[in-house]
């Protein structure tokens, strides 16, 4: 039942400006441009597509549906996740052809598209579903509230990555002077994050859930 809720999600729940966001990472061609900056408008789009449901009142439907309540939040959080790693894994190309054509030889504004701004972005995202997602299901119609929560901590991260990105030694390690593989273990770290928060965040927004009353 839940791969069709899903499906739900994609053709009726999203917001058309989901779909937009979600392949900005065309973005990473433009020279000395802020990366992070790329997967916020993702989050973004996710806000449209939950600000589209709160007024179609899709949760009011599903809540008709035979499904459980558990079921409508696996749909939602699947959803969420699903957008992000779609954008993720477009943006993987030009994150390739940045690195050659880039005029200024590396991005100015901060770090460059290598394998260590993949794994902190993949934590970028992780933070922001987890305080969204959990603050969205404690009312189930808050989405304006929720994402200005979730928008401070991530607001946090992408200052401090930038910050660190111009530090000695930790600047020169996040811009891939010593090579991109030896960024792997933060590529690694950041799936490991994304993909356990994924359960956890599921599991607690559904704790959330089973106490609204609709």
């Amino acid at each position: 039942m839940t791969k069709y809720l899903i499906k739900k999600e994609f053709l009726l729940s999203a917001h058309p400006m989901t779909y937009v966001f979600m392949f900005f990472g065309v973005m990473l061609l433009i020279p000395s441009y802020p990366y992070y900056i790329t997967f916020f408008y993702v989050t973004l789009g996710l806000f449209f597509s939950f600000m589209n449901g709160r007024e179609n009142r899709d949760l009011y439907f599903d809540a008709i549906l035979p499904v459980s309540k558990k079921d409508t939040v696996r749909a939602k959080t699947a959803f969420v996740w699903i957008v992000e790693i779609i954008a993720v894994v477009f943006s993987v190309p030009f994150a390739l052809i940045t690195q050659r054509i880039n005029p200024n030889g590396s991005n100015l504004a901060g770090i460059e598209a290598n394998v260590a701004f993949y794994g902190l972005s993949l934590i970028m995202l992780a933070v922001f579903n987890a305080v969204f997602l959990c603050s969205f299901f404690k009312t189930a119609y808050k989405v304006g509230k929720s994402f200005l929560f979730a928008c401070i901590p991530t607001a946090v991260f992408i200052a401090a990555a930038e910050v660190a990105d111009h530090m000695p030694v930790i600047g020169d390690f996040l811009e891939g002077k010593g090579g991109q593989l030896v960024q792997l273990p933060v590529l690694f770290v950041g799936i490991a994050v994304f993909a356990v928060s994924y359960f956890a965040v599921n599991k607690q927004c559904a704790k959330n859930y089973e106490k609204v009353d609709l």
